[in-house]
């Protein structure tokens, strides 16, 4: 058995694996990175204790814990180096995972996991160039070259979230002005619908929250298509940038597939249509010939996959 984990910004998801990939439990629980890293390290614990105990397993049972992090983490000692939106720095998770379980533990950051996932088990590792770009909370990219994940030099490469798209844009988590994420982010979209409604605004969009109280991406983007007057500049600029970030994307790697992932994208029914739209207008012809942009398949169990089975 094996077992996956996908720390996120707002959620940490837990898949009980068989060899063959097959999910044999999931589960989600808050993060509350607020509390800190410890604390969120004890969840994990705890967590994974109570999966085994439920499943009548042991620790013995287990041939690899897989970690996917949000953050840049480096591959080589499993420790989370940066990591903007849980506010961790040089976090040991590797190695306090494996003291705790006696387990050979993999970290490795949530979107190359969740690129690797997509490519190893929903396209049987067929195409020999893709990018995966994941729009949850923040952005994440994933980037495999020749059939092999890249990691750069440091072991930070594909931070395609901080991509800086406009150096006068909004300020990111990272400290950077403009990024992509900073755009496109889940978490940043709807900070801005909130502080539009705090400032009194009340246009279609404070309707659909009447629902369930609370501000999602897929009411924004039901919003824009309802002709809320606010809501309509706001989810054109995530579409524009969205659009041009993938262009850009397109241009540097050339790649065969590109995956779209991640809470906003499965939250939403036009956003990669109208994305693509601009790639296809903006992108070079040689760049975009017999690319494929594609939404990821697995759902929450990308990332979850893809560190409990990367490398294999």
């Amino acid at each position: 058995m094996r077992i996956g984990i996908d720390i996120g910004g707002t959620k940490i998801g837990f898949g009980l694996l068989d060899e063959e990939g097959k999910a044999l439990f999931f589960e989600k629980k808050e993060t509350e990175k607020e509390k800190g890293y410890e604390s969120v390290l004890q969840k994990i614990k705890d967590s994974v204790l109570n999966i085994l105990s439920v499943h009548g397993l042991t620790i013995r049972d287990l041939k690899r814990i897989g970690v996917a992090c949000a953050g840049q983490v480096v591959r080589a000692d499993g420790v989370i180096r940066f990591s903007p939106n849980l506010k961790w720095r040089d976090a040991p998770l590797r190695d306090d995972l494996e003291s705790f379980f006696s387990v050979e533990t993999i970290v490795e950051n949530d979107v190359n996991a969740a690129t690797y996932g997509e490519w190893k088990f929903s396209f049987m590792k067929i195409p020999k160039n893709v990018v995966g770009v994941f729009l949850g909370t923040g952005v994440g990219g994933g980037i495999i070259i020749d059939k092999r994940l890249y990691r750069g030099s440091e072991f930070s490469g594909g931070e395609i979230g901080h991509m800086i798209l406009n150096p006068y844009g909004y300020i990111c988590n990272c400290g950077a002005r403009g990024c992509f994420e900073a755009f496109c982010g889940g978490e940043y979209i709807v900070k801005r619908v909130i502080d539009l409604i705090n400032e009194g605004y009340r246009g279609k969009i404070w309707g659909l929250a009447q629902r369930d109280g609370k501000i999602h991406v897929s009411y924004i983007e039901e919003a824009y298509y309802l002709g809320d007057e606010a809501i309509k500049g706001l989810w054109e600029e995530v579409i524009e940038y969205l659009g041009c970030a993938l262009t850009s994307i397109v241009n540097i790697f050339n790649p065969d597939l590109l995956i779209l992932g991640g809470g906003v994208i499965s939250g939403t029914k036009g956003l990669i249509r109208e994305a693509e739209k601009i790639v296809q207008n903006k992108a070079m012809p040689g760049s975009k010939k017999g690319m494929k942009i594609e939404r990821a398949k697995l759902g929450d169990l990308s990332a979850i996959l893809g560190a409990a089975f990367l490398d294999d």
